[in-house]
């Protein structure tokens, strides 16, 4: 009886899906479906982009066609459900989680709207959208926290990012002892050249017992950069940050699109490719776990 109950026991385990070996992903597409600089998104290029770094868990910035995005979500990922911020800030740009429906039900789903710069309404920014997902196999919770941080690299912008820095800090006490995942756009512009911005980022990492997984990558997007000569340069914005008991599961991490491409070496438009030019600047960040 011992031996048949042990074997019910193994079967389950690994027969069903639960956390253990699992992949999230985090991809800002730039004003989706259409950028007013670069133009129509090319939809063809996105799928193979998404296709590429398919991961149980996606979280996607810059969702600012709604519609437009939960039809590619339905031909693309079927058998995804989909949770979609309502507020986007002055740009109209919404943050998305995208999940195994079969694998994952919602907890909860939280939009703290004061990292927004308006209070409790919805302002200029985007909001801290928190998403717990329960896996259906062993009933096991992780907190999706979807940011898109403050743009830019002048002092005022790095400013108001700094107090968002602080906020994620506060929210972290919040889940401590739980599984706790930020990820998305954190518009770190010092990362790479460890300027006050990097100081900032990585005390509220250290505040916070996390750690990014883009410290194991060399960029995550392309801008045009102060190298002249057409050259763009890649830098360090998009993460994936995880607390402690999450890092010591991770089995791999990797950059796709044009940033893999490059192997983040500084490089032209065109040497960049169709994905930078009419998909995104940004490249998905994955992380898989064991």
């Amino acid at each position: 009886m011992y031996e048949l109950k042990f074997v019910l026991i193994f079967v389950l385990l690994f027969s069903s899906h639960s956390w253990a070996k699992w992949s999230v992903s985090t991809f800002n597409m730039r004003n989706f479906d259409r950028d007013q600089e670069m133009g129509q998104t090319n939809l063809i290029e996105l799928e193979k982009v998404i296709k590429s770094v398919q991961s149980d868990v996606m979280a996607f910035q810059e969702v600012v066609n709604i519609k437009a995005f939960l039809s590619l979500v339905a031909r693309v990922l079927p058998g995804y459900s989909v949770e979609l911020s309502t507020c986007g800030g002055m740009g109209n740009q919404h943050l998305a989680l995208v999940y195994q429906s079969k694998s994952f039900s919602v907890k909860s789903k939280i939009e703290d709207l004061s990292f927004t710069g308006s209070g409790n309404t919805c302002g200029s920014l985007r909001p801290l959208f928190l998403v717990t997902l329960q896996s259906l196999a062993n009933k096991q919770e992780v907190t999706f926290g979807l940011v898109h941080l403050k743009a830019g690299g002048d002092m005022n912008a790095m400013s108001r990012r700094w107090q968002q820095y602080s906020k994620l800090e506060t929210i972290s006490r919040n889940y401590k002892g739980k599984n706790l995942v930020f990820l998305g756009d954190f518009n770190s512009t010092g990362y790479n050249v460890r300027n006050d911005d990097y100081v900032q980022f990585e005390a509220f990492m250290s505040s916070a017992n996390m750690k990014t997984m883009s410290e194991n990558i060399s960029c995550t997007n392309y801008w045009t950069g102060t190298l002249g000569n057409g050259l763009y340069e890649s830098s360090v914005i998009d993460h994936i940050i995880l607390q402690d008991q999450l890092v010591k599961t991770v089995e791999k991490v990797q950059v796709g699109s044009h940033c893999a491409k490059m192997n983040c070496r500084p490089a032209t438009p065109q040497d960049l490719g169709i994905t930078y030019q009419s998909v995104s600047d940004h490249c998905p960040v994955q992380v898989t776990f064991r």
